[in-house]
């Protein structure tokens, strides 16, 4: 049986009310990351194989969790959110076929999840993602965006459910996408769900697909830009707009040698 490896990375942790989380690097079937009340924690993982994560958010808490994929894998990601705590999830998806499933219940009182997913599909690469977000606190709130390129016959699947239960009232849950087929083979399947079993609550969807404006693509042309470096330029402002929000030096440096970009490119 084959060892799963989560690299962590050691990441200098925010320390409140005397509590103080150091991370370190290692391999991990499964990490298990709990923020008691109050606590603030931020973890960065370089996610090569196949893993899941669990994660505890106590009250008034705050938990940073950024994920980079960089190779094919599975993954699991089941988190839980009390009282007036803050849950943020920053995921990037830079390489390989990669199956993800994100499980968030936001149990407490103006509970709040936000999500930033960012993904670069080429070649034959694949994602399916699934992401599921159940309102149980009144007054809980969950915003999810999630923006990709994909090209050559690239296929990817996103499933994103908001599910407001009884007694969620007043909560509000927002999900968008936007993509941009770079091919005409590629495969995109985008379905946006919102369940309601409470009144008083608050839900909206929205997806934006399509491909670059061929004026643009000719205006580009005509500067000697050619097709790849326009692709590139796009796929990197996507891209660089979710890497500047991972807020570490070292991990965004990483990433931009992962994407083959010189030190230049994070001025």
């Amino acid at each position: 049986m084959t060892k799963t490896k989560l690299n962590i990375l050691p990441v200098p942790t925010f320390n409140r009310l005397g509590v103080n989380f150091i991370e370190r690097e290692a391999a991990f079937d499964e990490e298990n990351i709990s923020v008691p009340d109050g606590a603030e924690r931020q973890t960065i993982q370089f996610v090569e194989t196949d893993c899941k994560t669990t994660a505890a958010v106590g009250k008034n808490a705050k938990l940073k969790l950024v994920q980079i994929f960089t190779d094919s894998c599975a993954s699991v990601l089941k988190a839980s959110v009390a009282d007036d705590a803050q849950f943020e999830l920053i995921q990037l998806y830079i390489g390989g076929d990669n199956a993800s499933e994100i499980i968030t219940e936001l149990n407490g009182y103006k509970s709040a999840f936000t999500a930033e997913i960012g993904y670069d599909l080429g070649a034959d690469e694949s994602l399916d993602l699934n992401l599921d977000v159940s309102h149980y606190g009144r007054r809980s709130t969950s915003d999810i965006t999630a923006n990709g390129v994909m090209r050559g016959n690239a296929q990817k699947t996103f499933k994103g459910t908001i599910d407001f239960r009884n007694g969620a009232s007043g909560a509000k849950g927002s999900e968008k996408e936007d993509v941009i087929l770079m091919s005409g083979t590629v495969m995109n399947r985008t379905v946006p769900v919102i369940l309601c079993a409470e009144e008083d609550v608050e839900g909206s969807h929205g997806a934006t697909i399509g491909r670059i404006d061929e004026q643009h693509i000719y205006y580009m042309r005509s500067r000697g830009i050619p097709e790849e470096k326009i692709c590139e330029m796009i796929t990197r402002a996507r891209l660089d707009r979710i890497i500047k929000k991972i807020g570490d030096k070292d991990a965004q440096e990483r990433i931009c040698g992962i994407l083959g970009r010189g030190d230049e490119d994070d001025e």
